[in-house]
């Protein structure tokens, strides 16, 4: 007679635990990274949002004759608002992120698509970094 010997196949587990223990070193040092990405994002998000909202309510004003007032909430949970024709809508900003300055706190935006002033409002995350939106009488927005 014959002896069949069956081949074990598969992982022992040491070689399970071994892996494990370098996949979570890995992670380790890249979470942190990955976080320092996200909030580079989302503060780029947001101050996009805010030029895009500035553009948007630009385009709004002229098309529908109606003044647009755009206010900047510093406060304790940081905002911009949108008021106009009789609606008012708030946006409050990501966790996280909150206006280093915003000069002045409010714009008028005119049915001519101009703005009654020059602004500037700055974001920033809990790392210090920030993004600056300059809103120029015209009512042209930049991210600088």
């Amino acid at each position: 007679m014959r002896a069949v010997i069956h081949e074990a196949r598969g992982f022992t587990l040491i070689e399970l635990m071994i892996v494990l223990g370098v996949f979570a070193t890995i992670l380790s040092f890249g979470l942190p990274a990955f976080s320092r990405y996200l909030q580079t994002q989302q503060l780029r998000g947001t101050s996009e949002n805010l030029v895009q909202t500035v553009q948007l309510q630009r385009t709004r004003a002229m098309s529908t004759g109606q003044t647009i007032t755009l206010a900047f909430d510093t406060g304790a949970t940081p905002a911009w608002t949108i008021s106009g024709a009789g609606t008012t809508n708030r946006r409050v900003l990501p966790h996280g992120l909150v206006f280093a300055s915003a000069s002045p706190t409010s714009l008028t935006i005119t049915r001519d698509g101009r703005v009654n002033t020059s602004g500037l409002v700055v974001l920033e995350n809990l790392q210090g970094h920030r993004d600056t939106v300059s809103i120029q009488v015209s009512g042209l927005a930049l991210i600088r």
